[in-house]
């Protein structure tokens, strides 16, 4: 029987009556097959009479034709986020500026809250439009957007729109940040196709600091020769 869950990849820890009760009723299925329910993620998960799962097998008629569905890597393991693995050694250059385009409450709130513990100097605005004329005003190390501000969906907004499609000249120097119901923290094939640096899912915004730290260093150790090259070319 499976023992991590295929859409957050954490450990089930059953207790062993649990699993003696998961499988008592596998035994007794008669085509079909048992519905469980991830307690990390909730979202549910199919087993098939043999314990396997029943909801990525693809049927005969699929594989015969070749029209077998292909799926992503599984969003990363972030238990380390409640465990303290990762801790920031860097050293403070100087106070950038970041943009947070997030609804008044809580979840801004925390992000305000570990921007500013990032040594950040953070602005929040309330509006489309105000977001737009800042971006335009100011040069934001960072622009953080939930995927929900001020009503409007991410595919259609404007921010979002603009942010994707600007010059390279000007988008390498921003670390874009998604936050949403819908976002896998920390998966970073996500963050791709959806042209930003990092997506938090909202429950994780209380490690959000964490999060942002441990992004931003792989990011840096990622591009930062090539933009340490690219400035001292003149190109950029």
């Amino acid at each position: 029987m499976i023992t991590t869950c295929p859409h957050c990849a954490r450990e089930f820890n059953f207790s062993e009556a649990q699993v003696a009760k998961i499988e008592a009723a596998l035994t007794t299925l008669k085509g079909g097959t048992l519905k469980l329910k991830c307690p990390r993620c909730y979202k549910a998960v199919e087993l098939s009479s043999d314990g396997d799962l029943a909801d990525w097998r693809q049927p005969v008629a699929q594989v015969a034709t070749g029209k077998v569905g292909l799926h992503p890597p599984p969003p990363p393991d972030i238990d380390w986020l409640t465990k303290g693995a990762f801790r920031d050694e860097d050293k403070i250059k100087d106070i950038a500026k970041a943009l947070i385009l997030i609804d008044p409450g809580e979840i801004r709130t925390e992000v305000l809250g570990a921007m500013v513990e990032s040594f950040y100097q953070p602005t929040a605005v309330d509006t489309v439009e105000d977001a737009l004329r800042q971006m335009q005003q100011i040069q934001y190390s960072s622009v953080i957007l939930h995927s929900r501000f001020a009503g409007t969906k991410l595919r259609k907004s404007p921010i979002h729109a603009q942010i994707s499609t600007m010059p390279m000249r000007q988008r390498r120097y921003i670390f874009y940040i998604l936050v949403g119901p819908e976002f896998h923290s920390l998966y970073g094939l996500e963050a791709l196709s959806n042209s930003a640096n990092l997506v938090v899912n909202e429950r994780d915004v209380e490690h959000f600091k964490n999060i942002y730290k441990r992004a931003k260093a792989e990011y840096e150790e990622l591009f930062g020769p090539l933009i340490g090259a690219l400035q001292e070319a003149g190109t950029v």
